[in-house]
């Protein structure tokens, strides 16, 4: 690569490589320690004002914070004025790990207390005597010399040290892990194991109510505002506010009877009414008063001529009838 550099006259800042290429702080940590370092002695800043000036939320600035105070880049003591009592926190930055642990509670003035009235912290040279301005000379390619600390854990390792367990009890573990992959699938509702665990009970009376989890997941991830100022605000509103109607309890005594079955029809066998009448399909329809009297007629002469069948045979030759 290439690299153009200018020789600034005025409003500049100067760093060693030692600091810039420390690889126990991340960048988001070293672009917030250059910029502390660049402020005046007396400068007031907080994790709030730190945020306003980029795109970095509070969280990134505080862990940036929290790294550089482990990497002993920032301490952070609490002074107490003398004349109100208040307590309130200064912020004392080093360009080097700094070696005195300090108290966490600070006289009136904090950073500010030494006699000479200056804040080495900022940049200061503890005789008053400014160094001169940064000249055209490029360094030379060398290795930075490595900051002597005792066994620097890493920042990750740091920060989960700091967090309890959390303990999932068995009944709830399921439900947990369906609030917990919620973030996969959409980020703005990721949940810490902490909010998770509170929530699930609430997820299990949904499914107390016969809501499956596929429900549970499409009421609680449609239809998400912008931005999504907290998640497990959202999900316990959305959990407590569109919860199903309970299913109705279910007899035990119902469950085990089982309804006596129906009759069928003889000739299509399909269920009779349960009022005992024949069956529609296969019933006759109605006769009106002619078609009556034709049926009644033909049913006579039926019962007439099966009589002179069975009659026994007259003289002649001829059947008698009845």
């Amino acid at each position: 690569m290439r690299i153009h550099r200018t020789t600034p006259t005025r409003s500049f800042s100067t760093f060693t490589n030692a600091l810039l290429r420390d690889r126990s702080i991340s960048w988001c940590a070293a672009g917030v320690l250059m910029y502390l370092l660049s402020l005046p002695s007396g400068a007031r800043v907080s994790i709030r004002s730190l945020a306003e000036l980029r795109k970095e939320g509070r969280g990134r600035i505080a862990e940036a914070l929290h790294e550089l105070e482990e990497s002993r880049y920032l301490r952070r003591p609490v002074v107490k004025n003398r004349e109100s009592g208040q307590l309130s926190t200064v912020y004392e930055v080093f360009d080097h790990p700094h070696t005195n642990e300090g108290s966490d509670v600070a006289g009136d003035g904090g950073a500010e207390d030494n006699e000479s009235g200056r804040n080495l912290a900022s940049g200061d040279q503890e005789g008053g005597v400014s160094g001169s301005l940064p000249t055209g000379e490029k360094t030379g390619e060398q290795e930075p010399p490595s900051p002597v600390r005792e066994r620097p854990r890493p920042v990750g390792q740091a920060r989960r040290a700091r967090q309890p367990k959390v303990t999932v009890p068995e009944q709830l573990r399921s439900a947990t892990e369906l609030l917990l992959s919620l973030g996969r699938g959409e980020p703005r509702l990721t949940l810490g194991p902490f909010e998770a665990v509170r929530l699930a009970p609430l997820v299990e009376e949904w499914r107390g109510c016969g809501a499956s989890d596929a429900q549970v997941r499409q009421a609680l991830t449609a239809g998400l505002p912008t931005p999504v100022l907290s998640a497990p605000g959202l999900i316990a509103d959305r959990l407590r506010r569109k919860m199903p109607v309970p299913l109705p309890p279910r007899d035990p005594a119902a469950a085990t009877s089982a309804p006596p079955p129906r009759a069928e029809c003889e000739e299509c066998r399909a269920p009779l009414p349960p009022s005992g009448a024949a069956c529609r399909a296969c019933a006759p329809p109605p006769l009106n008063a002619a078609a009556r009297g034709f049926v009644d007629a033909a049913k006579r002469g039926g019962a007439l001529v099966r009589a002179a069948l069975v009659a026994p045979v007259v003289s002649g030759g001829e059947p008698g009838l009845a």
